[in-house]
């Protein structure tokens, strides 16, 4: 038997026999399945990985025993899906043949029970590009789900939904007790705070079991526990799935000592070679004569006793040293006169900083206090570095540096495209109106927690900054795996329109523009794909993107080039064809921003700057915004597309359980800033709203804007459980949105970006009172976006309560 609905005629025992239709587009009871004689799935038939040799899993793992699923060739197929939903919670994909008559399938297993069940659903809408589906109410609560799409005659391949994903490992060395972090997604049990199994295994050899620190849905900390040095897997299963629920493995290196180790047994005293540290004297002679003699010795540390040591000009700092002072309100290295250079430059390997302040002075000419290129192992723990009015930081393809427990005072750092960057416990004083606190061009794995960003001195003009964490573009190639959990900001924002410009204040802000076209298909393979020509693909990473047709909304890292042929680093899900549009672009992708207090001015409503909580803006795909704490900002949260010939577009990114309050306008989505337009080219796909709460908002809650040129539509858009309460406008579907301010909404003209598909899964808005103001609670400009509205309610507005009108069939072909 090729399809599981002929095998589950012979071996399935129906524990419901009424077959029921409702609105929430379930069309079967859920069917019991015998597992004594089922043929079942293995985990590496649907391509999931297991440690070798495969341990016992641990108590409390959810049993996940699913039926054999044969998946033909020319059936209908899931090219990407939104990753995480529970029951009553809607999932995005878009694939090949998904609608006409297609159901799909979805196999549970409570975990008590020994055997699970298929339920077929209908999808709540269907075209040629995209199609959307209700987990029923009737499944486990929290699970592993497979689902799968159905047609008359054949079954596609199934994906797995709330299956541990790991991403990366950081730092990914580190000796035996010392503190190392799983990044990814659905990590926890329940997507909880509490329970994840983490197993560590020597690379061909045998494992064991590590209790995790601490745990959310999107990082793991645990501590390397004693084994011998070597390479090792990092495994993790978040407790669902059984067999199935394993993921990885993400290499990690067992060092024997750490790259600091030795030293601190060896200590020169910049004192012993003249140093003063009065404040007064020039110490750059004695300083420069320790460092030749510490580079001499090295490993070693370079000490500063207590006192205010001098610069007149920069100094080199060799490698396989620690600078050490005792303490940031003890020890001062203080630039004082003019120059034209950063006042620290290093290019050496394990590097440190400790227990002292840096301060520029002023004195840098806007050149950044430490500059490091190139090396490895950098270390700042407990110190300032004080660079008002200029950078604090650069750092060029640097890999494995950690800043801790530090304060930098600055306009801004610049870490190019650079690797394993770990911030923590840092405070963040912005001054001269600096751009980010962060600025990212290419590279990856960057982790920032618990740090804190605020203005250096708001009784100064130039003490505040303009309100970015972060701040990530496209010029050196393609970013991923990035992490943001338990930040804070405060009042932090452009202050001031007339000496700043206000088109800024995103505090997590991802700008990836640029990119190409690419036409000319050749052939593809699903690993492969080869064009007529092939224009250089510049610096840094790239990926491949396919931006309409067949296959669309997947993206693929390129590995290699070979003439016109791409290689890809995983395989397509579906291989696309000449009906395929390409985009080659530099993208940002699996990111995180998590558990986040971002705060702007109290000024929000009163000038149009673009103070954001968190803007996704282009190629931007498979981000998680989830369970931040959004205030005092213009827009909350931002997606937008841009309708250009370069196929700029976010594609699935979810944004859940996030709070927004006191602010301007709540969730911004859409297609702005066009300069062309090219039909065919998906703006947004699968992007998931998903049970955030809105409130005391002074404008709209959700702002659906569309722009004035073809391309970059969106399609299978997903909003439901959001709550909305104090506003006088709910959702608004309009043209150029950001620039209306009268509730005089207006509709694009024929060349638009349109939207497809939006399904509203019980979303509820209310009016902010019952006075009477102007207030509309729905209102689409356009009859020709379409839209699934089941069970959201609109109350308390003089207009626009009954919500959207009745969806109308629509297929669209790309």
């Amino acid at each position: 038997m090729r399809r599981v609905s002929r095998l589950l005629l012979l071996t399935a025992i129906v524990t419901l026999a009424l077959i029921s239709v409702h609105s929430a587009g379930e069309i079967t009871a859920p069917i019991s399945l015998d597992d004594a004689v089922l043929d079942h799935t293995e985990p590496g038939d649907l391509g999931f990985p297991l440690p070798v040799p495969e341990p016992q899993l641990p108590a409390g793992v959810d049993r996940f025993n699913p039926p054999r699923i044969e998946a033909a060739a020319d059936g209908p197929a899931i090219a990407e899906i939104s990753r995480t939903a529970d029951r009553d919670e809607v999932l995005s994909m878009t694939g090949l043949n998904l609608h006409d008559g297609v159901r799909f399938a979805v196999y549970s297993q409570s975990p008590s029970s020994p055997t699970g069940s298929v339920t077929e659903v209908e999808p709540l809408a269907a075209d040629t590009t995209a199609a959307t589906v209700l987990l029923p109410k009737s499944l486990p609560p929290w699970a592993t789900y497979l689902i799968w799409p159905r047609s008359k005659e054949e079954d596609g391949k199934a994906f797995a939904i709330n299956r541990t994903e790991t991403w990366w490992v950081g730092p990914d060395k580190g000796v035996a007790g010392t503190i190392s972090s799983v990044y990814g997604r659905n990590l926890s049990r329940s997507n909880g705070t509490r329970t994840s199994h983490i197993y560590l295994q020597s690379v061909g050899g045998t494992g064991q079991y590590v209790v995790p620190i601490d745990v959310n849905p999107f990082k793991l900390d645990f501590k390397i526990p004693n084994v011998p040095p070597g390479d090792y897997e990092v495994w993790v299963h978040n407790s669902h799935g059984g067999r199935f629920g394993w993921d990885g493995p993400l290499a990690l290196q067992v060092l024997p000592k750490q790259p600091f180790h030795e030293q601190q047994e060896t200590i020169v005293n910049v004192v012993s070679y003249g140093a003063v540290g009065n404040g007064i004297a020039d110490d750059t002679v004695a300083i420069r004569k320790a460092l030749d003699a510490v580079k001499t010795v090295a490993p070693a540390t370079l000490y500063f006793p207590p006192g205010k040591y001098n610069l007149r000009q920069p100094l080199e700092s060799p490698g396989n040293i620690t600078w050490r002072g005792a303490g940031i309100g003890r020890t001062e290295i203080r630039l004082d006169l003019p120059i034209s250079a950063s006042m620290i430059t290093s290019s050496g390997d394990a590097l440190q900083f400790q227990h002292l302040t840096l301060n520029a002075n002023g004195n840098t000419n806007g050149q950044p206090l430490l500059r490091l290129y190139h090396q490895q192992d950098v270390r700042l723990e407990e110190v300032r570095l004080d660079s008002w009015g200029a950078p604090a930081l650069q750092a060029e393809q640097v890999s494995y540096l950690a800043v801790e427990g530090s304060e930098l005072i600055e306009n801004g750092s610049f870490y190019g495209s650079s690797r394993q960057i770990f911030m923590s416990g840092n405070r963040f004083k912005m001054t001269g109106y600096g751009e980010s606190v962060v600025a990212l061009w290419g590279g990856r794995e960057l982790s920032m927690t618990r740090n804190e960003l605020s203005n250096a001195d708001e009784s100064r003009d130039d003490g505040h900054g303009i309100g970015r964490f972060f701040v990530g573009q496209a010029h050196l190639g393609s970013m991923e795996h990035l992490y943001w959990g338990g930040n804070v900001s405060r009042n932090a924002a452009p202050h001031d329109c007339d000496k700043v410009d206000c088109n800024k204040g995103e505090q997590i802000c991802f700008e990836m523009v640029g990119g190409r076209i690419q036409a000319g298909l050749v052939k593809a393979s699903a690993t492969t794909v080869q064009f007529e020509e092939l224009e250089p693909l510049g610096a840094g990473a790239s990926d491949l993107v396919i931006i309409g047709g067949r296959g669309a909304g997947q993206y693929r890292r390129i590995t290699s080039v070979e003439g016109a042929t791409v290689t890809l680093r995983e395989p397509w899900n579906v291989v696309p064809d000449p009906t395929s549009r390409f985009a080659i672009a530099a993208t940002a992708s699996k990111a995180v921003i998590y558990a986040n207090d971002l705060q702007g001015r109290e000024s929000f409503s009163e000038h149009d700057s673009d103070s954001t909580g968190v803007l996704l803006y282009g190629n931007v795909y498979d981000v998680v915004v989830d369970s931040n704490r959004i205030s005092h900002m213009r827009h909350g949260m931002m997606t937008v597309a841009l309708a250009s010939t370069s196929g700029l577009s976010p594609y699935f990114l979810q944004y859940s359980r996030n709070s927004v309050s006191q602010s301007n306008s709540g969730l911004y989505v859409g297609t702005t800033f066009a300069d062309s337009g090219s039909p065919g080219i998906w703006g947004g796909l699968g992007n998931i709203y998903r049970r955030n709460r809105f409130e005391d908002l002074a404008y709209i809650g959700v702002q659906f804007e569309t722009w004035d040129h073809h391309g970059a539509d969106f399609n299978g858009t997903v909003f439901e459980h959001n709550v909305f309460h104090g506003l006088p406008y709910g959702f608004i579907d309009a043209y150029k949105l950001m620039w209306t301010y009268d509730g005089q909404f207006k509709a694009g003209p024929g060349e638009r970006s349109r939207k497809f598909n939006t399904v509203l899964y019980r979303n509820h808005f209310e009016n902010k009172s019952a006075g009477g103001e102007m207030s509309i609670g729905f209102q689409s400009m356009h009859s020709d976006n379409s839209w699934v509205n089941i069970g959201s309610t609109w109350k308390g507005f003089r207009s626009g309560n009954a919500g959207p009108p009745a969806p109308s069939p629509l297929t669209t072909s790309r």
